[in-house]
């Protein structure tokens, strides 16, 4: 009965009732004809329909709860007010607002509910799209980590095969290089022997200088692959700095003199004695020296400092105790480097400048060699426990701002691990020792 009479008294009033809707809000007129719906039939599905469509489209278009709220509330704030100026006993205003607020209480729960379960759909939504996107990414990062893998297997399968073709070519070449060098020199001696009436003296003396030259190249070829195989073995002895760089410097003097370069070198005699192999350690300064020669125009100057250093470097290991490190710096009035090519010139067969430069001796400026030698005194001072590295301040041709090459050693033996290691008498060791 009381929702026949509220139904009755909405009717007449819904005019005063009617509010025009806001963002994410029914129309007051359709909320109106829903509640009086439900209070002529006594059945409130598409009040709740309408109410939870509302809050899922406030929901997507991220209207907070309190908006949704809102319309329920001022529709019921109009009812009462309209009651309160329409002339009603006590009676029947108390009948109509019995039969209206159940009506208004479901309003406010169920937008109430269906706000949070469209929010939380929205959530698990989005937490289905994450977990997606995650297991996509995870699944590209996984195909992409394995075709790192198989070209990082093919790139060394083809450095592999890259050191067994130098390994094999340059044995290979070293057999008959040995032969024609000796064939060469029998005929110098036949030549010697007729008083040089055979005129061959210059043309035999070409052919022997151009197979020193391949010589040197097969020997650098075996020393790149020994040491790229970790086959490097060392002798290690009690060792001058001062001795070996003045054999290296003695022995480059005819070369210092025909490029018109001027050789200095500081006092080394304050250096203490170090634990290297004598041979290979002249071999490493020798290609330093060779390469300042080759990229220092003609009148430059080439500089040897040496010092002791603290007991710790950046980027070695700690010596053991009682050691410490010893630096020669070689520093040239050449070319420069180029910031890009600082690391680049350590490389096997990289060479700077254009690859069509070549030359037949080995001092001629700029020129291009195999590009074995850097790598090779790289490699050496490494397989001691030091390090090599290049300064400059850029490539400049013109104005030659210099380079400067930093070869750090240990004063106590650190061979690199997994090479041969002899080991001579040593102050304090009586016996040679294998590793």
């Amino acid at each position: 009965m009381k929702h026949v009479e509220l139904a009755a008294w909405l009717e007449e009033h819904k005019e005063a009732l009617i509010a025009p809707g806001g963002e994410g809000e029914v129309s007051d007129r359709a909320l109106v004809e829903l509640v009086l719906e439900t209070a002529r039939t006594g059945r409130a599905g598409r009040l709740d329909a309408a109410m939870r469509q509302t809050a899922r489209q406030a929901v997507a278009q991220e209207i907070p709860l309190d908006r949704v709220s809102r319309q329920p509330r001022r529709l019921k704030e109009a009812l009462w007010k309209t009651l309160k100026q329409a002339s009603l006993s006590p009676a029947q205003a108390l009948v109509l607002i019995e039969a209206a607020e159940p009506i208004f209480a479901r309003l406010s729960q169920v937008a109430a509910q269906a706000y949070f379960e469209a929010t939380q759909q929205m959530q698990d939504a989005l937490a289905s799209e994450i977990v997606r996107l995650h297991t996509e990414a995870e699944r590209r990062v996984m195909d992409r980590t394995a075709e790192l893998t198989r070209a990082n297997i093919e790139l060394s399968k083809l450095e592999q095969a890259k050191t067994d073709f130098i390994s094999i070519a340059a044995h290979e070449l070293k057999t008959p290089l040995t032969l024609i060098q000796g064939y060469a020199n029998m005929l110098v001696e036949l030549d010697l022997e007729a008083n040089g009436s055979s005129g061959a003296a210059h043309t035999l003396a070409g052919i022997i200088r151009g197979i020193e030259r391949l010589s040197a190249i097969v020997e650098d070829m075996l020393d790149v692959s020994v040491i790229d195989t970790n086959a490097l073995s060392l002798r290690i002895e009690s060792v001058s700095l001062q001795q070996v760089v003045g054999l290296v410097v003695s022995q480059n003097a005819q070369h210092f003199k025909d490029r018109k370069l001027g050789m200095q070198v500081g006092d080394l005699s304050g250096l203490p004695r170090i634990e290297a192999d004598r041979r290979r350690l002249h071999q490493a300064l020798g290609q330093l020296v060779n390469n300042a020669i080759r990229y220092t125009p003609d009148g430059g100057q080439v500089f040897i400092e040496g010092r002791v250093l603290p007991g710790h470097q950046p980027g070695l290991e700690d010596p053991v105790e009682g050691g410490g490190f010893v630096e020669l710096t070689l520093r040239d009035t050449g070319i420069g480097i180029a910031p890009e090519d600082r690391e680049r010139i350590f490389e096997k067969f990289y060479r700077v400048g254009k690859s069509t430069l070549h030359s037949s001796g080995k001092v001629k400026f700029k020129g291009a060699g195999p590009g074995l030698g850097l790598p090779i005194a790289r490699g050496l001072v490494e397989a001691h426990g030091g390090r090599l590295w290049a300064e400059s301040p850029g490539h400049d041709e013109v104005n030659c701002p210099g380079s400067i090459f930093h070869l750090v050693l240990p004063v106590r033996a650190r061979p690199k691990p997994g090479i041969t290691v002899t080991w001579a008498e040593l102050p304090g060791q009586g016996q040679e020792e294998a590793e």
